[in-house]
């Protein structure tokens, strides 16, 4: 990967991120930022993600095991023994205790051992708690400091936070969600339509935290509302209906909606983001930040195809 230097980031970002490509900064840079900013759970993360040197997460898992943001990072570390990845899941439900995306996450590790039962127990713990929380936020403001520190501007440090931010959980809950459906499937077969009936409603609160999370990416939207669908149709073929009384098609058919309109959206933001302005990006991530994604890809194709 070439070593990009702090002139013109954006465009290349651009051009990577086509390529499917992602820079990274330098062992210099990232020591520079860790000395001025000191070694601490936060800055240990950010310049791991910049750099994906595993030793920094390490460090971060030795010296703050409590923290939730490492431990719920610890668990998706290469290479980690299921031993490893349960102690790491363990330790996430502690530190952040009315998080539900560490039942889920455990939920689907106990999914994967054929522990069914505990996994149950899981989903049920998720559903009786309010937060869904990614970190993703903090996340890209400690990143945007790294990139900072290295000398890139306010606009590219900005943009590569939230576009080099990775997002490995999502995978998992799509997994998860198919483990939810087989299971109520199972119910079905074994004529217990109210297990079923409450295994589905799981899976759609659980597409519905990923699509209604504050300041979201459209990325968590479009995984929400995959994950609805995918539960919505097994509620349709199963002859059910959801907990509100809707009519299961037509919710499907304004997931369907949405999801065009999204498409439609980012495929007029992409004929003009070579031309924003240093400024409008800084706008624009900072609009994403407080609004989400969507309401900034608006207010971008607005203003610009005035011009």
């Amino acid at each position: 990967m070439e070593n990009l230097g702090p002139t013109n980031l954006i465009a290349r970002l651009l051009r990577l991120q086509s390529q499917d490509k992602q820079p990274k900064l330098t062992t210099a840079q990232i020591d520079s930022y860790l000395k001025e900013n000191g070694r601490t759970a936060a800055t240990l993360l950010a310049a791991f993600r910049a750099t994906d040197d595993p030793t920094l997460l390490e460090e971060a898992m030795r010296d703050y095991p409590n923290n939730p943001q490492v431990a719920f990072s610890a668990t998706f570390k290469k290479d980690s023994s299921p031993t490893e990845r349960r102690q790491w899941l363990e330790a996430f439900k502690e530190a952040a205790p009315q998080n539900t995306l560490a039942n889920y996450l455990s939920a689907l590790d106990y999914f994967r051992s054929g522990h069914s039962e505990q996994a149950v127990q899981e989903l049920n713990a998720a559903a009786s708690k309010p937060q869904f929380q990614d970190y993703s936020a903090e996340f890209v403001q400690n990143d945007e400091e790294a990139w900072r520190a290295a000398g890139y501007s306010v606009a590219e440090a900005k943009t590569a936070a939230s576009m080099l931010l990775l997002l490995p959980h999502l995978g998992q809950m799509k997994e998860l969600t198919q483990d939810i459906v087989s299971l109520a499937n199972s119910y079905g077969q074994g004529g217990d339509e109210t297990s079923a009936q409450a295994a589905l409603q799981a899976g759609l609160e659980l597409g519905q935290r990923l699509d209604g999370s504050p300041g979201q990416s459209l990325v968590n939207q479009l995984v929400g509302a995959a994950i609805q669908a995918i539960t919505l149709r097994a509620m349709n073929q199963a002859g059910l209906s959801d907990d509100g009384g809707q009519n299961v098609q037509a919710r499907l058919d304004e997931l369907a909606q949405q999801r065009t309109a999204i498409v439609n959206l980012t495929a007029q933001f992409d004929t003009l983001e070579q031309r924003m302005s240093d400024q409008d990006w800084i706008s624009y991530k900072d609009r994403w930040r407080a609004f989400g994604e969507e309401a900034a890809l608006r207010w971008a194709v607005s203003k610009y195809a005035q011009k």
